[in-house]
């Protein structure tokens, strides 16, 4: 798999449910830019709170 292949990690601004105005997820998401910010959220909030565009949530959520 190359580079190019790799999915996009969608930035929160560039999201619909982005509140611009407020500066946050409309829905209470979060979506750190890291493997281990999304790992230590998960940790101390859970993965419901995960964005469902986070690179490491699916990989995350195979492995429990």
């Amino acid at each position: 798999m190359s580079s190019t292949d790799q999915p996009k990690r969608i930035l929160c601004p560039r999201c619909r449910l982005y509140d611009r105005e407020g500066r946050r997820c409309t829905i209470g998401k979060v979506n750190p830019r890291t493997k281990l910010d999304t790992y230590e959220t998960a940790q101390v909030l859970g993965v419901r709170a995960l964005c469902a565009f986070n690179l490491y949530r699916d990989h995350l959520l195979a492995h429990k």
